[in-house]
């Protein structure tokens, strides 16, 4: 028993010590390993990885002037004497929600511009709250992302909510509108002298027309019907410099999934640069698997859209595909000697689903049941037996579920649709999912009283489906290794081509209805979104508030609406779009469809969020290329490695074995370090530690910490063996005695990281971060690994050279 005890931390030490090496290697020399081990890598920061920085203002002029209006109601009240207390305590808790919104406004808009950058596809994107004198402002780190106007564009949009009900006029009709509204445009132009500039901001933000101020395009990216101004040129008399083409753009189709469709529609299209050769970075994976695809030996490109991964999907494909996440690049290899590189575009998940019917006996003080009830839960039972024989003896499901039941489905005749695992109650749900199709249940119990539960469709598992690109690499150098290689050239920038490209200014009218019309219902009169659960299916809903004039205009537009969709958009971002059962009144209502608590959740978020009577502002930008960002780290990896070297050859000079002891421990430190960087945040967390070049910094100092810790030691371990001591008392000696002194400056370092960290922007936290980390890993490579191997050298033959310790005892 003790012989065995005495291998389990040696074995379990062994093991952790493979998994952390494994981790720490460089990508490019993982393809053995498995894909759990192989995904940790590093993340950079803007300054290394190239990509935008955006500084953007917040507002809080629309805050300040709620607040005074409603401090302006109070006072009125006040002074008129016979106002309710309840009417002025309604006002007060108004004053205090926007007071309060006021307090959390930087976290509230950062959530929001996380989730549009996330859209992106950028996956270390900082924001970092920032405070100019009186001012807040929010500084948008996109590593990667090196096309400012995108990233503006998208990011910097503005944050509001807006209520649209569905269009309803003729295609013919609307066609028509639209073409008037085109040659009123260009008359405006051609007669009046404007510019397309200035009309383009007026009408961009109109449902249907589409703004671009300024955007390069290169010959396979003009978009239909504009391909004539290929050669066109400047022209000096404004009134000429705009033309009129029928054309369409691409879009996301409706059933998603990556799939684009043609959007009919006419552009106002003036040239702003002639056609010139510029050089071309390829940032875009499907774009650079098919450049690859022509210049590389050895490697095709494919596209799959909606594919169902089933068996007919090579097994590491599917692995992959499966742990990735939208907008993500991975490798992997496969058995037949064949390396692919991924780059996932969108993944649905499969889900158990079924289509069931019940008839609900409720009882006095079941969860929902309606106040006329007052049958108890015994009669609900009897009841429930009685109506489950007249169904054996063959009376109409349906029918019988219209007369008897008392849950919401009785109109539909106990109809529930389709649902998938997790929407009903536990009991309810262990029935649907295992009863045969037309077999009813027996009478079963939830808090909501007695169901019969007939299954109208069996349930069924659909697969998986993804959209993804997948680069194919054959031949000799098919391996992870050159998989891995071709997605840093890619994430490095280094992919580029010298193109013609030519510089216009657009302005699009959409010849398809948007299938929504503006109404006058949106954030100003919107007060609040909350999560609650459906009383009947115990299912979570958002509940939303209006104000006065919102709850006004809520009814009428639920009026004429009935049976139809009303959507919501979030900063032209559609949301929700619930369909309206009947006519709202009250300025309440509630959004069902949310198929577990998180997605309603994130529908509350985004609805909160679009109500931010907030505006940003963009007041400054600040771009790095990727090659520069390249140049910075492969310059910081220089110096990191440089001053290892010295600081090894340093050490093993004045301290000889000691030296090369610190040495070893200095490896050990740095692998520590580069696989913690790797790692995600506390192991479970979804956010890692972004390195940059302050970072970098950090970790460069925190090498002369790492040997700090050492060098105490052993200069006291000197002074113990020169007194004649043996080396294993002056092993245990000099670390009890240098402890105090190591203790106290790692932790005043600490702290002082730890203030950085608190009161510092996003530079100065990230050197902070690393080089607390650096200090704690070198208290633990000095006091642990240094001293472990000190112990052993003690009971070596060469402990009794005492010349190999830099020692000559005194005469």
């Amino acid at each position: 028993m003790t012989m065995n005890r005495s291998y389990v931390w040696p074995g379990l030490s062994i093991a952790v010590a493979l998994v952390v090496l494994t981790i720490a290697l460089p990508q490019n020399w993982k393809g053995w390993v498995p894909s759990l081990l192989r995904a940790p890598r590093l993340h950079f920061g803007l300054d290394l990885a190239g990509g935008t920085q955006l500084d953007f203002r917040i507002s809080e002029q629309e805050m300040e002037e709620q607040f005074e209006a409603l401090e302006k109601q109070i006072a009125a009240l006040e002074a008129q004497g016979g106002a309710s207390a309840d009417q002025i305590a309604a006002l007060r808790a108004q004053q205090q929600s926007v007071e309060e919104l006021r307090q959390n406004i930087v976290e509230a808009i950062r959530v929001a511009l996380e989730r549009r950058i996330n859209a992106l596809g950028v996956s270390e994107a900082q924001i970092t709250p920032s405070y100019f004198g009186g001012e807040k402002h929010l500084l948008v780190e996109c590593p990667g992302v090196v096309d400012t106007q995108q990233c503006i564009a998208i990011v910097g949009k503005t944050i509001q909510l807006e209520f649209k009900e569905e269009y309803t006029s003729a295609p013919d009709v609307f066609k028509k509108e639209v073409r008037e509204n085109v040659a009123d445009t260009l008359a405006r132009i051609t007669k009046s002298g404007a510019n397309l500039a200035l009309l383009g901001q007026d009408l961009g933000d109109e449902l249907g027309v589409l703004y671009i101020d300024r955007a390069l395009y290169f010959k396979g990216q003009l978009p239909k019907g504009l391909e004539v101004l290929w050669n066109g040129k400047p022209s000096k008399d404004p009134r000429k410099a705009v033309t009129k083409h029928e054309g369409s753009i691409a879009v996301e189709a409706p059933e998603g999934e990556g799939k684009t469709e043609e959007l009919e529609g006419i552009f106002l299209a003036e040239v702003l640069e002639p056609r010139f050769q510029t050089g071309r970075t390829i940032t875009e994976a499907p774009t650079a698997f098919g450049i690859l695809d022509n210049i590389e030996e050895n490697v095709s490109y494919k596209t799959h859209s909606g594919q169902v991964l089933d068996a007919s999907i090579e097994t590491p494909v599917v692995s992959t595909l499966r742990l990735m996440q939208p907008g993500d690049l991975e490798s992997t290899t496969l058995p037949d000697g064949t390396a692919r590189v991924l780059f996932l575009r969108s993944l649905t998940k499969g889900r158990e689903e079924v289509e069931a019917s019940h008839i609900l006996v409720s009882y006095k003080g079941a969860s929902g049941a309606d106040p006329s009830i007052t049958r108890t839960k015994e009669q609900a039972l009897a009841r429930a037996k009685e109506l489950k024989a007249r169904l054996d003896r063959g009376e109409n499901f349906a029918a019988l579920a219209r007369r008897e039941s008392d849950g919401p489905s009785k109109a539909q005749g106990g109809s529930l649709g389709k649902f998938t695992r997790g929407m009903m109650v536990p009991a309810f749900e262990e029935v649907a999912f295992t009863l045969p199709p037309g077999v009813m249940s027996d009478p079963v119990e939830t808090p909501f009283g007695y169901h019969l539960i007939r299954v109208d469709r069996a349930p069924v598992i659909s697969l998986d489906r993804a959209s993804y690109d997948e680069l194919i690499i054959t031949g000799n150098e098919a391996n992870i290794r050159a998989a891995d290689e071709f997605i840093t050239r890619l994430q490095a920038g280094m992919l580029r081509r010298d193109e013609d490209a030519i510089a216009l200014r657009l302005l699009f009218f959409s010849l398809k209805p948007t299938g929504w019309n503006d109404t006058p219902l949106d954030g100003k009169h919107f007060h609040s979104a909350s999560v609650t659960l459906d009383p009947i299916t115990n299912i979570p809903v958002v509940q939303i508030q209006f104000d006065e004039e919102g709850g006004k205009l809520f009814q009428e537009l639920t009026k004429r609406n009935v049976q139809k969709r009303l959507a919501i958009f979030v900063g032209g971002e559609l949301v929700s779009a619930p369909v309206v059962q009947e006519e709202i009144s009250g300025g309440t209502a509630v959004i069902t469809g949310s198929r577990n608590f998180e997605e309603a959740r994130r529908l509350a978020q985004d609805l909160n969020t679009g109500a931010i009577p907030a505006p940003i502002h963009l007041v400054g930008q600040y771009t790095v290329e990727a090659t520069l960002g390249a140049k910075a780290l492969r310059t910081s990896l220089q110096a990191a490695l440089l001053g290892t070297v010295i600081l090894m050859l340093y050490m093993v000079a004045v301290y000889r074995l000691l030296g090369i002891v610190a040495c070893i421990a200095l490896v050990v430190y740095g692998i520590l370090l580069f696989t913690i960087l790797k790692l995600p945040l506390f192991l479970l967390s979804k956010d890692y530690i972004v390195l940059t070049l302050a970072g970098m910094a950090g970790i460069i100092l925190s090498l002369g910490m790492a040997i700090d810790a050492n060098v105490l030691v052993f200069e006291r371990m000197k002074e113990e063996l020169r007194k004649g001591k043996l080396v294993k008392t002056a092993v245990e000696t000099s670390f009890r005695h240098a402890w105090p002194a190591i203790r106290d400056g790692n932790v005043s370092t600490l702290i002082t990281c730890a203030i950085l960290f608190m009161v510092g922007t996003s530079i100065v936290r990230g050197f902070a971060i690393t080089l607390g980390m650096g200090v704690i890993l070198s208290m633990f490579t000095a006091i642990t690994i240094t001293r472990w191997m000190l112990r052993r050298i003690a009971h070596h033959p060469l402990a009794e050279n005492l010349a190999l310790f830099g020692v000559h005892r005194n005469a």
